[in-house]
C-alpha cells in the first residue's frame, strides 16, 4: 500500500470517528444514490473514488502472471485466461475462477484482473476466465466455458501447485450468476459443455457472488424480459424471452438447482444495489443446511467491487471466507499494509507489526482507531518483548515508547482478535450465516458521534466508554436479513452509585426507552432485555443508542448489542 493510500485511509478513518455522520446528504433533494452525491460526500472526507486496476493493487507476495492460457476449445475457438500465480510455491494452494461481467454481452477477462491479483496475493492461484459473450453464442455457451475452465484447473494443479480439491470462484453481476450456477449445477449434464477435460470435476468448494441473479424465471430479469423486452440482456442473451423460453430460463437459474450439495455461499452487495436480492435464494439455502453469508458495503452501487475504496474492503472479506472454507493459502503471512510518518504498518491474521523507523513525536504512536479488540501491545526488541499501554483517543489510539535506547528501528507488535482492520467506510453488521436469527452489534463496529465518547480496545474493557457527555451517542449499521420480531439485548456495566441515567434505542423507526442499571462496575457487563423491534422488510437499518438524561458522572459503558429474532413478523 502507497503513503498516498494510506493516508487517504487515514484521513477519512478520522472523519468517520469524527462525529460527522458519513452518510448524511450534502443537500437537500440529492439523490443519495448518486454517484455524484457519492463522490461528493467521500471528497469531503479525502477519498477519491477510483478505479481498481492490478497497478493500483499491491502487496508483498511476489506474482507471477500467464495471459492468454488456453484453457478449452469451442470449435475452432481458443477458450484463454489470464492465471496469476504467487511465485515460490511449495505448497498446495486453493484454486480461484475470477469470472467477469458486463451482462451476459460485454466486458472481458482483463476486467477483474486486480481482483485476481489481489487474490493471488493473499496467496491464492487465481484464473481471471474469458468466456464467450452473447453476441457471439448464446447460452449455455458461457457457462460451458466457466465449467471448462474450472476443470482446466483442476488437471493443471500439479503444474500451478493448485490443491485440486479445494477450488473457489468469484464473479461479479452477470459473472455472479455465471459462479452462482458453477456452484449449484456441476450435475447437470446440460450446463457443462465440451470444453475439454470431461474426465475433471467442475464441481465448486466455495463461491462468491458480487451482486449477480439467481433467479432468471422470476424477479427483476423475468420482469424486465416481459416490460422491456427489447433492452433486456437477458432475451439477448437467450434469443428468447422468459415467456418464449420459460424453461430455459429455469434452467439457466442457480436457485432450480440449488441442494445439499452446493457449497458455501458469500454474498456481497452495494448499500444501493438492493441488498436483500438474493434473500429468497438464502433461504433456500438454508433449507439444504448449505451456510451462506451476506455482506452490504456503504454507499456502494451496482459495481462497487471494481472501485476503491470498497474493493479493499470486499477483496478482504473475499479472503476471510475463502480461507475459511478452503484454508488459509497463507498462514502467518505478514503483508505491508500502510505507512504513517516514520512508520512502515504490516498485517497478519491477527496482529500488526509497527517498523518504527523514526521515532515519533514524544515517543507517542498515534495508530488510527482499529475495528478490532485488543490481547496485548508489545515492543520486541534482541532482550525479549516488553508489554506497551495503549491509550484510546477519540480518534486515534496512543501507544507510548519507552524512553530510546539504542539507535534502529524498533517493531511494536499490536495483537488483535480477527484480523485488523481498519476502513474507509463503516462496517456494516450482518447475520452469520445469514439464516441466523441472532445478530450481535460489537462495540468494535459501533461508530461514536461526540466529544467523549470512544471504542476502548483493551482487554478488560472492549466497550464503547467515556461516555460522560449526554449529547454523545452511538449507531450501528446494520444488515437484517429475516423479518420478523427482534428481542433486544444490551450488554451495560455502569459504576457504583451511578445508575438511573435514561437512554433510548432506536431503530425501523420504532424507540425503546431503558433506564441504566447500576452493576456496580462500568465494565461489570450485564446482559439486559429492554424490549423489542419489529423489523417489517430485510434491508439496512441504523440502531442508534441515545442517552435522555444522565444520574451521575458518565452515563454507562456498552460493550456489544444483540438482535434476537423470536417471531416471523
Amino acid at each position: 500500500m502507497t503513503i498516498r493510500k494510506a493516508c487517504v485511509l487515514v484521513t477519512l478513518f478520522l472523519f468517520v470517528l469524527s462525529g460527522r455522520p458519513l452518510f448524511s446528504q450534502v443537500a437537500q433533494n440529492r439523490d443519495p444514490s448518486a454517484l455524484a452525491n457519492i463522490r461528493r460526500v467521500l471528497k469531503q472526507r479525502g477519498i477519491t473514488v477510483r478505479r481498481a486496476t492490478s497497478e493500483t493493487v499491491t502487496g508483498s507476495l511476489a506474482v507471477t502472471v500467464h495471459r492468454d492460457v488456453v484453457y478449452g476449445r469451442a470449435g475452432d475457438r481458443e477458450l484463454k485466461l489470464d492465471l496469476f500465480v504467487p511465485r515460490r510455491t511449495k505448497q498446495r494452494r486453493p484454486g480461484i475462477l475470477v469470472v467477469h461481467g458486463g451482462g451476459w454481452l460485454n466486458g472481458d477477462k482483463q476486467k477483474f484482473h486486480a481482483l485476481a491479483k489481489g487474490l493471488a496475493l493473499r496467496g491464492y492461484v487465481a484464473a481471471a476466465v474469458g468466456y464467450r459473450l452473447g453476441g457471439e453464442a448464446k447460452f449455455p455457451a458461457a457457462i460451458h466455458d466457466c465449467n471448462a475452465a474450472t476443470r482446466w484447473l483442476r488437471a493443471s494443479a500439479d503444474r500451478f501447485q493448485v490443491d485440486r480439491a479445494q477450488i473457489g470462484a468469484v464473479g461479479g453481476s452477470a459473472g455472479g450468476h455465471l459462479v452462482g450456477l458453477m456452484a449449484a449445477a456441476p450435475q447437470v449434464k446440460a450446463l457443462q459443455g465440451s470444453g475439454g477435460y470431461p474426465d475433471r470435476s467442475s464441481a465448486l468448494q466455495a463461491a462468491v457472488v458480487l451482486a449477480g441473479p439467481m433467479q432468471l424465471a422470476s424477479g427483476p430479469v423475468a420482469r424486465k424480459s416481459r416490460e422491456q423486452p427489447k433492452r433486456s440482456n437477458a432475451n439477448k442473451w437467450f434469443g428468447k424471452t422468459i415467456d418464449e423460453a420459460p424453461a430455459l430460463y429455469r434452467l439457466a437459474s442457480p436457485f432450480t438447482h440449488f441442494s445439499t450439495r452446493t457449497p458455501p455461499m458469500l454474498f456481497q452487495r452495494g448499500r444501493f444495489d438492493a441488498p436483500a436480492a438474493n434473500a429468497e435464494s438464502r433461504s433456500r439455502l438454508a433449507g439444504f443446511k448449505v451456510s451462506t453469508r451476506a455482506h452490504v458495503y456503504q454507499l456502494g452501487r451496482h459495481g462497487c467491487w471494481n472501485q476503491h475504496p470498497w474493493f479493499d474492503v470486499m477483496l478482504d472479506d473475499i479472503d476471510t471466507f475463502l480461507a475459511s472454507v478452503l484454508g488459509d493459502p497463507s498462514p502467518g503471512h505478514l503483508e505491508k499494509w500502510a505507512s504513517l510518518p516514520g512508520i512502515t504498518v504490516w498485517r497478519s491474521d491477527d496482529r500488526l507489526e509497527l517498523t518504527v523507523e523514526t521515532r515519533p513525536v514524544q515517543g507517542v504512536i498515534r495508530l488510527p482507531r482499529l475495528n478490532n479488540p485488543i490481547r496485548k501491545v508489545l515492543l520486541k526488541s534482541a532482550a525479549g518483548q516488553r508489554e506497551l499501554t495503549l491509550k484510546p483517543q477519540l480518534k486515534h489510539w496512543e501507544i507510548k515508547l519507552p524512553a530510546a535506547g539504542a539507535g534502529g528501528p524498533q517493531t511494536v507488535i499490536v495483537e488483535t482478535i480477527g484480523r485488523p482492520w481498519w476502513s474507509t467506510l463503516p462496517r456494516v453488521v450482518s447475520p452469520v450465516p445469514a439464516s441466523n436469527d441472532m445478530i450481535t452489534l460489537a462495540a468494535h463496529d459501533g461508530v461514536a458521534h461526540g466529544k467523549l465518547l470512544r471504542y476502548e480496545p483493551q482487554p478488560h474493557k472492549n466497550t464503547l466508554g467515556y461516555w460522560a457527555q449526554v449529547k454523545d451517542w452511538c449507531e450501528w449499521n446494520v444488515y437484517v436479513e429475516r423479518p420478523g420480531s427482534y428481542e433486544v439485548h444490551v450488554l451495560q456495566g455502569c459504576g457504583k452509585g451511578h445508575g438511573g441515567s435514561q437512554v433510548a434505542v432506536t431503530m425501523a423507526g420504532e424507540s425503546i426507552k431503558f433506564t441504566v442499571e447500576d452493576t456496580g462496575g462500568f465494565q461489570a457487563f450485564k446482559n439486559r432485555v429492554i424490549g423489542r423491534i419489529e423489523v417489517d422488510q430485510s434491508g439496512l437499518y441504523q440502531l442508534q443508542v441515545r442517552p435522555i438524561s444522565k444520574a451521575s458522572v458518565a452515563v454507562m459503558d456498552v460493550r456489544r448489542i444483540v438482535l434476537q429474532r423470536t417471531a416471523a413478523d
